[in-house]
């Protein structure tokens, strides 16, 4: 598994999990612990995604 396939599929999980804290845990007593988990699951997700590479296509600037 790449890197930039765990960051998304980090973000994923992150974002679900936001979604369904939010939508059915509001009122329990673990409400704060599972969205700081999520946020950083989504955060750290984030930063593994971006590939800054150069292209191995042909450009005008190389030729």
């Amino acid at each position: 598994m790449s890197k930039q396939t765990a960051g998304i599929l980090l973000t994923l999980v992150g974002a679900l999990s936001m979604i369904i804290n939010i939508s059915f845990f509001r009122n329990a007593e673990f409400y704060d612990v599972i969205r700081g988990g999520s946020f950083v699951l989504f955060m750290a997700g984030m930063l593994m995604i971006p590939s800054f590479a150069k292209s191995k296509g042909s450009n005008s600037m190389n030729e």
